[in-house]
């Protein structure tokens, strides 16, 4: 068995920064869960509704066809999303599921993008996961878009899970009520967590290495600060910057940084 001591010299490494980064991200993770999930539990409350589901989203693929070629890329990217957010662990659990069949409903999936209000037609499921929502006691699955203040390329979205048809009814009854709700829990969401959640890192559509060197970048520092607090060659700061301009749609450091925070990445 061969043993490590550890030294200052070692604790001054790129491996222990790395270790205190994961330590720091997973103390992060178990406080953004805990302060979503009371946030989602309360409006929960308010609404009457049995369950709430959340993520912060994209607004249309389309707006980031470099990096999602077509339907069913989107539909794999969505399933290994880690920032989805639920009322309870019961409906996250159903989401997670519900998520695994998405390539098998490429239609219903897609609408989501181009309407504000959403009812799953739970006929057009396949039949394993009409099975799982039905166990799970739920009734109707409806899917609110709700617009980004922040960010005109982002959207928050908000499956509500209904106990009953009955449910269903007065919930599209008072529409204009709950939209409003929603959107004032979205604000608050993004102002405290949205750095957190961004959907761009969530997606892969900007790597979470890219995203460091943008963040480095928006706050003033050159490329050779870059790659030296990256421990990144020069080569490998130019590469994710070219990367991040074919993305966000930029021409300069100075466009990169305008377009990130437009999309809430800086």
């Amino acid at each position: 068995m061969v043993s490590i001591c550890w030294s200052p010299s070692i604790g001054s490494s790129l491996l222990y920064r790395l270790v205190l980064a994961v330590k720091e991200r997973l103390v992060t993770r178990v406080s953004l869960e805990h302060g979503l999930t009371a946030q989602l539990r309360k409006s929960r409350d308010h609404l009457g509704v049995a369950d709430i589901c959340y993520c912060y989203d994209i607004n249309s693929p389309d707006d980031w066809r470099c990096r999602i070629k077509d339907g069913v890329k989107m539909m794999k990217l969505f399933e290994k999303r880690r920032q989805l957010f639920a009322s309870s662990a019961k409906a996250l659990c159903l989401w997670r599921k519900k998520a695994f069949y998405y390539t098998k409903m490429s239609d219903e999936v897609t609408r989501l993008f181009s309407l504000p209000v959403y009812v799953w037609p739970k006929s057009k499921m396949p039949s394993r996961l009409q099975v799982c929502i039905e166990q799970s006691g739920v009734a109707s699955l409806v899917t609110i878009s709700v617009p980004c203040l922040f960010s005109p390329k982002l959207s928050g979205r908000f499956m509500l899970l209904l106990d009953s048809q009955e449910q269903l009814e007065a919930l599209l009854e008072r529409m204009d009520d709950v939209e409003k709700h929603l959107s004032e829990l979205q604000m608050n969401i993004v102002i405290n967590y949205g750095d957190k959640i961004n959907p761009l890192v969530d997606y892969n559509i900007v790597t979470p290495v890219s995203a460091l060197v943008l963040g480095y970048l928006a706050s003033g520092e050159d490329r050779e600060d870059v790659s030296r607090k990256l421990k990144l060659t020069m080569r490998g700061v130019d590469y994710h910057i070219s990367q991040l301009k074919q993305v966000l749609g930029a021409k300069t450091i100075a466009q990169l940084i305008y377009q990130a925070g437009l999309c809430r990445l800086v």
